[in-house]
C-alpha cells in the first residue's frame, strides 16, 4: 500500500471514528492507531498530509529577486484563497501551499493571470516612444503592472483563514521550508508619468478575464469589459 493510499485510509478511519455510533467510531480508532503504528505515521504527519503544494508553470524572468509587481500578484492570489506562496531561488517558479483544492486553483490563477499581465505588460512597453530611455520604460510598465494588478484585486473577494488553518500551515512551513524568509520584490525605480502608467494599467486590468472550473469557496470568476 503506497504512503498516499496509507494516509487517505487514515483520513477516513478518522471521520468514522467521530461517527455517532459508538461501536464503529471505537473500532475506526482502532484500526487507524494500528495503521499509523505499522506505517509509523505521527499524528502530525495526517494533520499534515492535508496540505498540497502545486508550482505555476509560468516562468518569470527573474530568477533570483523578483519584481514588486510580481510579488503583489502572488500576494493577491494567496489572499483570495486563502494559501501561501513561495518563490523558487533559481528558477522563476512561484509555488503555492495550503488545502489542496484551494492551493492547486491558485496555481491555476495564477499561470493565467501572470500570462495576461505579462502580454499587457509587454504591449505597454511597446506602445512607448522609442526616444524615451529604456530605464524610464521599465518604470513605467512595471508602475503599469502595479495598476493592473489592484484593478483585478478589486474583482475577486478574499477568504478569510481560520486561525486552526493558520496554525496548520505554519506548522507545514516550519517542516517544508526551513530557510523561507519574508518575500520582497524590487520595486520600479521613479520616473516621469509612472502615476499615468499606473492608471493605464488599473483601466487595462479591467479586462481580465479568469473562468475557474470550480464552485463554492474555491470559485474565483473574474470577467472583462465586455464579456
Amino acid at each position: 500500500m503506497s504512503q498516499k493510499s496509507v494516509m487517505d485510509r487514515l483520513k477516513k478511519l478518522m471521520a468514522l471514528s467521530k461517527s455517532g455510533n459508538p461501536h464503529e467510531a471505537a473500532a475506526a480508532l482502532e484500526r487507524a492507531q494500528q495503521l499509523m503504528q505499522e506505517h509509523q505515521i505521527t499524528e502530525d504527519d495526517l494533520v499534515l498530509s492535508n496540505v498540497g503544494v502545486f508550482g505555476c508553470c509560468f516562468t518569470w524572468s527573474a530568477k533570483s529577486r523578483p519584481t514588486r509587481y510580481q510579488t503583489r500578484l502572488w500576494s493577491m492570489i494567496n489572499g483570495v484563497f486563502g494559501v501561501k506562496s513561495v518563490f523558487k531561488e533559481g528558477t522563476g517558479q512561484i509555488r503555492f501551499y495550503g488545502l489542496s483544492s484551494r492551493a492547486e486553483l491558485a496555481a491555476y490563477t495564477c499561470e493565467v493571470l501572470s500570462r495576461q499581465l505579462s502580454q499587457a505588460r509587454t504591449d505597454f512597453l511597446r506602445s512607448q516612444n522609442k526616444r524615451v530611455k529604456r530605464t524610464t520604460k521599465i518604470s513605467r510598465a512595471d508602475n503599469f503592472a502595479e495598476g493592473w494588478i489592484l484593478s483585478v484585486r478589486s474583482k475577486a473577494q478574499r477568504l478569510a483563514i481560520p486561525f486552526e488553518e493558520e496554525q496548520l500551515l505554519l506548522r507545514y512551513e516550519s517542516t517544508a521550508f526551513s530557510d523561507l524568509s519574508e518575500m520582497t520584490g524590487r520595486a520600479a525605480p521613479p520616473s516621469r508619468r509612472s502615476d499615468q502608467a499606473f492608471t493605464d494599467g488599473y483601466r487595462e486590468g479591467r479586462k481580465a478575464v479568469l473562468h475557474a472550473p470550480l464552485s463554492g469557496e474555491n470559485r474565483l470568476a473574474i470577467t472583462g469589459e465586455g464579456a
